[in-house]
């Protein structure tokens, strides 16, 4: 049997010669008047028709063929009599997969089937690489979302999923149209990320010099709209979330969201149970369905309860008797939760987080059938309002097949009582809650200037369309989900060998340390200056570069501070001459010098590993002092796990510039956590020349 690469190179040689022929087979215009399906109930009539060959069968005299238009297939009869020979001399030239166009009379064969008997045909696209088999050709389930473009050829289940998928999401704006809700696209990129618990995906607007996150929710703007007059606003667009992937997790996924103005929470269960209902029976015709086996029903009203009846009916605890969290936290741990779950209670500091964890890891996988769970604890809902027993919140989440499909709830409009929220939240984040809600001043700011009652609702469209069209898993109804990336094949040019003649050093560490002494007398400023320089030299060392050189810039960058701190734009500049004056020529020590200070001259900028390594290390000193001084004042208390819980806490050191040391992923190519491993280490050997 013939391999891929051979196949492969047999209808290259095919390729080479319909050119020869002078026959084009990749043309631009074709000739194609009907779809396959018309074509289908036009017996007896000329067709133009144009189709993937899925099956090509018989020779000599006559031949049948299938092609596949992406809808539907039809046979096609080639009979060597009714073609002209130049025509059919190209059939020999057919393999499956290419694609052709062809014109004939719509008829019937011996059998009865109905198919174009052609009467002309043209080569349109020429395959090189063969189709794999139905059954054998694409075994390795993630290779099927990997080349979707062959599952939907080879499974038509895909594509009808797929087409379910666009027309749930058709008939949701079908609904919301005719209810006058307004549609709007918000930012994908977002200076603040908010409205959910998630790890955003983060990115660097060159032009800016600033850190975007991309959206985790669209909700905080569209309040703003709210705010800005609009009533009924919505939107259905892609969200990120930098997290795991299980069977209802992917990290882009797709999210229905909509602010109401004027309404509560009640009203939002009623308008998600009409949404749901109406998107069911406008495209299947009905609202049962068996999802893995188990039948149910989405048509109004859904099951209704509170979150505390929820675990008092599937947990068998009743919340509203823990006294303390102590006493909660003894409890759990005495429930079959796994262990590696267990361990999430060291973090949690509330009686009501206590509670929804019970429900996340006791209760949810019950709600099998469509239910509302409302009254959500207030330490996990920071953007609803409270309930009449303030403990709770007007939040309300639907749930099916064990899933959550959407989170819902009446809007926070007291900007006073956000605020708090908004405190209690980086508290969290604080004891080591990395999915904290972030403090959006800007948003605050706005509800500031009057927010009317709202009620905000969402629907996962991913979620609901597994369970519409019982798929067990999200990657099915995801026309490419994210998947680890496949390396592709390097390919190797020749490199142009560089004569660079290294430059002589001449400046020694001894002079450098006299001329820093001479200028600075501030002793924490030479302590800085001496930390830079133990990170400067743990770079060289990671890059394989000139230590001393290295290790003299980051002892040298803020050398003319004290005399310059009135002028910022001097900094570095004075520090360069001072150098010249005294000899010094070596460029690449005067250039990292001058880099380091180009966020204040716009001069200058980095454009190496040595300009750029001084340019992130510089700030990231500080922070790493920072965090030792919270400790025992001791650098060997300080780890990299606890330097990286602080990093995204914006009042902690807030002198400290984050956005600068982050870019050492993008222009060093080391990661946050590796880079700041390297300056801690350093930092740490020198620890007593630092008082630290």
């Amino acid at each position: 049997m013939a391999t891929i690469d051979e196949l492969r190179k047999t209808r290259i040689k095919k390729l080479e010669e319909l050119r020869k022929r002078g026959v084009n087979p990749y043309p631009a215009s074709i000739i194609r008047r009907e779809s396959l399906l018309q074509a289908k109930k036009m017996d007896g009539e000329e067709v133009a028709v144009a189709g993937r060959l899925m099956t090509i069968r018989g020779q000599g005299k006559i031949s049948f063929a299938d092609i596949f238009d992406g809808s539907v297939k039809m046979q096609i009869v080639f009979k060597s009599d009714a073609l002209n020979k130049k025509t059919a001399d190209l059939l020999s030239f057919l393999d499956i997969g290419d694609f052709v166009a062809v014109q004939g009379k719509v008829g019937k064969t011996q059998a009865g089937e109905i198919s174009v008997f052609a009467s002309d045909f043209q080569i349109i696209t020429k395959t090189l690489h063969p189709l794999p088999d139905k059954w054998y050709g694409l075994k390795d389930i993630e290779e099927r979302y990997r080349k979707r473009y062959l599952d939907m050829l080879l499974n038509p289940e895909v594509r009808k999923r797929l087409e379910a998928r666009s027309l749930i999401v058709r008939a949701i704006r079908n609904f919301l149209d005719k209810k006058d809700y307004f549609e709007v696209e918000t930012p994908t990129l977002q200076p603040v990320y908010g409205g959910g618990f998630a790890r955003p995906f983060t990115t660097h607007h060159n032009s800016l010099e600033a850190d975007f996150y991309l959206r985790i929710s669209d909700e905080m703007y569209l309040k703003r709209l709210i705010v800005g007059g609009i009533e009924k606003v919505y939107e259905i667009t892609k969200v990120f979330r930098n997290e795991g992937f299980d069977r209802d997790h992917n990290p882009e996924f797709t999210m229905f969201e909509a602010q109401i103005a004027y309404q509560d929470y009640r009203y939002g269960m009623d308008i998600i149970e009409e949404i749901i209902e109406y998107s069911a029976q406008k495209v299947f015709g009905k609202t049962s369905f068996t999802y893995q086996g188990i039948e149910m029903d989405v048509k109004r009203p859904w099951l209704r309860c509170t979150m505390v009846e929820a675990i008092r009916k599937f947990a068998g605890l009743d919340p509203l008797k823990w006294k303390t969290l102590s006493e909660a936290k003894k409890i759990i741990k005495t429930q079959q939760i796994a262990p590696l779950k267990l361990a999430i209670l060291d973090k949690i500091s509330t009686l009501g987080e206590a509670i929804a964890f019970v429900f996340e890891e006791m209760v949810e996988e019950h709600l099998v059938q469509p239910t509302i769970v409302y009254d959500y604890p207030i330490e996990v809902s920071p953007l609803a309002k409270k309930c009449d027993d303030p403990r709770f919140t007007q939040r309300f989440e639907m749930f099916a097949f064990g899933s959550e499909l959407g989170n819902n709830y009446s809007e926070l409009n007291d900007p006073v009582d956000l605020t708090k929220r908004f405190i209690e939240e980086k508290k969290r984040e604080e004891a080591g809650f990395e999915e904290a809600h972030q403090t959006d001043y800007d948003y605050l700011e706005a509800i500031e200037h009057g927010f009317p009652p709202t009620c905000g609702i969402a629907i996962g469209i991913d979620r609901l369309v597994m369970l519409f069209t019982d798929s067990k898993n999200i990657k099915e109804v995801i026309a490419f989900p994210t998947l680890r990336p496949e390396l592709a094949p390097k390919i190797k040019l020749p490199e142009k060998k560089k004569s660079v003649k290294k430059q002589k050093l001449d400046f020694t560490r001894k002079e450098a340390w006299e001329l820093l002494n001479q200028n600075m007398k501030n002793q924490n400023l030479i302590r800085h200056c001496l930390s830079v320089e133990a990170v400067m030299r743990a770079l060289a060392e990671h890059f394989g570069k000139d230590q001393e050189l290295w290790g003299l810039a980051g002892l040298l960058h803020d050398g003319d501070y004290e005399k310059t701190k009135d002028e910022p734009k001097q900094h570095t500049v004075v520090m360069a001459r001072w150098l010249k004056e005294k000899g010094v020529e070596n460029s690449e020590l005067l250039e990292a010098i001058l880099s380091h200070n180009f966020s204040h001259t716009g001069e200058n900028p980095p454009k190496n590993n040595l300009e750029w390594s001084l340019y992130c290390c510089d700030e990231l000193t500080g922070l790493i002092v920072a965090v030792a001084l919270v400790k025992d004042k001791k650098l060997a208390s300080v780890s990299v796990e606890s330097v990286m819980k602080k990093f995204p806490i914006a009042h902690f050191a807030a002198g400290v510039n984050r956005d600068q040391i982050k870019m050492c992923r993008e222009k060093l190519g080391i990661e946050l956590s590796d880079f700041i491993g390297i300056a801690l280490k350093s930092m740490q050997a020198i620890g007593k020349d630092l008082g630290l």
